[in-house]
């Protein structure tokens, strides 16, 4: 709350109310979740040594960076995925909101609807927090299997916690409240970066629009140019070239005159108007 505070105070923020809490709730299912699959595994672990509560405080660390990591990587996947089938088959209508994270309704963010909003939350938890959070703590219990306990840093730090000797309420404080005071801060700032609605990329086509002409690509790319100045400040768009061709300075075939006046005079003076 304290850093959404500075982004509306500094007019960063452009989100309501509404859609601030959707986010916010979407990332609060993702933590709920994440803790509780960091209990039951703390407790399988503290079969073999040390407390369930040292083998969670251990494992914190370690989750909520690979999970930080792990949410952007599966954000882009659904969201990718989703954008191919709504683009493909368009008809599928539950494809519209997955491929628009952050974004509650196809007017913009104006437009919230209960059913975007539900679909998102499912592909939140489902589909974008469960697989972040299973990869982040495989590869942690991939490392306390396949690396000697020495050299396994979360061992270590189980270890630290259980024979600090603190009491059981110190521990308790320090792990479950201290800790995660400073790291769901700081994922939570980056998650919901990363969760937020983004504006279109090149390539991608918002709801509702339809993909540009070619002559409108062609005119945007040589808009640059048309506007093109000398340093004294005269236009500069090819005027002289044009109007040396456009100025007849040599008889044709097709004029008996000598002098091409008569082609001259049924062409009338040369336009020097821009396109």
């Amino acid at each position: 709350l304290g850093w959404t505070w500075v982004r509306v105070r500094r007019g960063l923020e452009t989100r309501d109310v509404r859609t601030f809490a959707a986010d916010t709730s979407k990332q609060a299912g993702q933590q709920a979740m994440g803790g509780a699959m960091m209990v039951v595994l703390g407790h399988k672990l503290a079969e073999d040594g040390f407390s369930p509560l040292a083998w969670y405080g251990a494992l914190y660390p370690f989750e909520i960076v690979l999970t930080t990591g792990f949410t952007g990587v599966f954000r882009r996947l659904n969201e990718a995925l989703a954008l191919h089938i709504s683009t493909e088959k368009p008809w599928l209508s539950w494809a519209q909101p997955l491929a628009n994270v952050g974004q509650y309704g196809p007017g913009g963010r104006s437009d919230f609807r209960c059913s975007w909003y539900a679909a998102q939350l499912l592909q939140a938890t489902l589909l974008i927090g469960l697989p972040a959070r299973l990869c982040a703590l495989g590869l942690v219990s991939a490392s306390l299997l396949l690396l000697p306990s020495p050299l396994s840093p979360c061992h270590q730090l189980a270890r630290a916690y259980f024979l600090s000797g603190w009491p059981c309420g110190v521990q308790a404080a320090a792990i479950l409240y201290a800790c995660p005071l400073l790291g769901d801060a700081v994922q939570f700032i980056v998650i919901d970066r990363l969760q937020a609605a983004r504006g279109p990329a090149p390539g991608r086509r918002s709801l509702g629009s339809s993909r540009p002409s070619v002559m409108a690509r062609v005119s945007h790319v040589l808009a640059p140019f048309s506007a093109r100045r000398f340093s004294d400040g005269s236009p500069h768009d090819d005027e002289l070239g044009r109007r040396i061709l456009l100025t007849p300075s040599q008889p044709t075939s097709h004029d008996p005159s000598p002098d091409g006046s008569r082609a001259a005079a049924a062409a009338g003076p040369p336009d020097h108007r821009l396109p």
